[in-house]
């Protein structure tokens, strides 16, 4: 869902890293990402399958369905697509097949009114997937099957489309969303109605393009590890909570608090500031685990170009997985008479820090409906995530511990927020799952970066030295017709982004670097509109 910082968010002036100053301009709007020069997400080329369901149905115990096991995926429709025995089980397509549809046996639920789908998949270059679904919904004694209805196109890389047109992962148009039994709203599928309407099944349903449009080897064919699929409910008496298990100890008492690394939104790219508070929040989860990435880098990951919108929940779980994770969404939705945040502390006790959707306000704002939440950083936000890394209990009152990305500073980003008020806060109970787990298999998929060379233009002149990048012998243009963000580390330190000028400007393709800058490495990455990275050091002596 398109999470964005509110108006009462405020903005902070950033402060110029190291001196350096980079030629190149941004044209986009702080709320949004940029329309990149691509064609629409493509529409699929695969006919819908048969009406019938086929496989043998499965039954969903309560709100989260898993399939990643050869066993799962072999239940269900194979068209041009095969199981293989990569992690804990894998789809993939047959050997000679440029485009395959894995259709999922039809999946029994409690009646729900909401549906989240999320996957893990290995898109090598030029490969992509398209994620659908449908449900079987409506009143009581009279529901039917919707059409497929799709989450969009995903890949870490950008690829060819059908239509043999570049293209950059996006949620799906309308014409594919909606019709008039259930639609997705960008990450979300709601069944339609005001009158109790439900669904009591649904199936999804995934599409794998091989590389390029072209058959691919098992080395560079599409695969996907994981489907996952959450559901709620919020009629009245048919709330469906998430599992809770019994094999672990009492964690309402919980006292712990995860070691996770600290990024505040508004000290990165200006441009997107104020829109990256989700791939900020994935950035800290990975970092915790031992993956370096900026908050810059991330937010081009996970992006939905077509939205566009950093925000988008399965987007941001398949980029935490590209990286080598298990991630998928979940509604953390807690049974009667449990601890309401229950399913957020199974995962911490295990070691794992959660990001959840959430909607607040300072305590006596006026003039807004959010719930209200003592010590936030910012007035309000209709639609924010950050991420949980704790609880812990203060003159017997009970905290979550959140690392904020919308504090002003890093260090101020860890914060603790009464329980009680957090739970009204948390919206819908979305929260990201993201852990490691080595039988699954996951691979990371996401590109290294492109390694290059920065290579002096000239003498330093007017308190600059130019600088120009040349990978494989050619030079990259390092304007904003290429460049969508830049950062830098001095000497390993944490990344801080790179201050740009316009583009107007002469020899905007070039980097500009202040000769009096203090001597050491600096390591700088350039984020390009196709979703490569660009990565080079230079080693400052005065």
């Amino acid at each position: 869902m398109n999470e964005l910082m509110g108006m009462g968010s405020p903005r902070f002036a950033l402060p110029v890293a190291f001196a350096l100053l980079l030629v190149i301009t941004m044209a986009l709007s702080a709320c949004s990402s940029s329309s990149p020069p691509v064609s629409e997400t493509p529409t699929g080329a695969v006919q819908p399958p048969a009406e019938a369901p086929k496989g043998e149905p499965v039954a969903m115990e309560d709100n989260l369905l898993i399939f990643t096991t050869v066993e799962d995926f072999e239940n269900g429709n194979h068209e041009n697509t095969r199981v293989v025995p990569v992690g804990n089980g894998a789809i993939t397509l047959k050997e000679g097949a440029a485009v395959g549809t894995y259709t999922s046996p039809e999946i029994e639920a409690k009646p729900f009114e909401y549906l989240i789908l999320s996957w893990n998949a290995d898109t090598p270059k030029g490969t992509y997937i398209e994620i659908e679904g449908r449900v079987h919904a409506g009143k009581e004694g009279a529901r039917q099957w919707s059409s497929w209805l799709s989450w969009g196109t995903w890949s870490a890389h950008a690829f060819t489309g059908t239509d043999g047109k570049v293209m950059l992962p996006g949620s799906a148009p309308a014409s594919k969303t909606s019709d008039g039994i259930a639609k997705v709203a960008t990450d979300e599928l709601i069944v339609i109605g005001t009158s109790g309407e439900t669904a009591d099944k649904f199936q999804f349903r995934v599409t794998l393009y091989g590389p390029d449009g072209q058959p691919g080897t098992e080395e560079t064919s599409p695969k996907v590890l994981l489907m996952a699929g959450t559901i709620r409910n919020t009629l009245e008496g048919q709330s469906i909570p998430a599992a809770y298990d019994e094999s672990l100890p009492d964690l309402t008492q919980m006292d712990m608090d995860l070691d996770v690394p600290m990024y505040s939104q508004y000290l990165r790219d200006p441009k997107i500031a104020n829109s990256i508070c989700s791939p900020t929040s994935v950035a800290m989860a990975l970092g915790y685990y031992g993956v370096d990435m900026s908050p810059e880098q991330a937010a081009w990951g996970v992006n939905d170009y077509r939205a566009p919108m950093f925000g988008n929940w399965p987007f941001n779980t398949a980029f935490a997985a590209a990286n080598g994770f298990t991630a998928y969404v979940q509604y953390g939705t807690p049974a009667d008479g449990k601890d309401p945040w229950y399913a957020v502390k199974q995962e911490i006790y295990r070691g794992n820090p959660v990001i959840v959707s959430v909607k607040y306000r300072k305590p006596g704002y006026e003039g807004r409906t959010e719930p209200e939440v003592e010590n936030v950083p910012i007035n309000y936000t209709p639609g924010h995530l950050v991420l949980v890394r704790g609880f812990t209990l203060k003159d017997g009152r009970e905290y979550v511990i959140v690392n904020d990305p919308a504090a002003a500073k890093d260090e101020e980003v860890r914060r603790l927020y009464p329980a009680d008020q957090f739970f009204e806060a948390w919206t819908k109970k979305v929260m990201y799952v993201i852990h490691r787990d080595e039988s699954e298999g996951a691979v990371a998929c996401v590109a290294e970066p492109i390694k290059g060379e920065l290579v002096a233009v000239g003498e330093p002149s007017g308190g600059y030295q130019k600088f120009e990048l040349i990978v494989d012998g050619q030079p990259v243009n390092l304007s904003d017709a290429n460049i969508r963000s830049a950062v830098v580390s001095f000497n390993g330190q944490k990344t801080t982004p790179v201050t740009l000028r316009v583009s107007v400007l002469p020899e905007s393709n070039l980097l500009w670097f202040k000769d009096s800058s203090e001597p050491g490495t600096y390591t700088f990455w350039f984020f390009d509109l196709n979703k490569n990275t660009y990565q080079a050091e230079l080693v400052w002596k005065k």
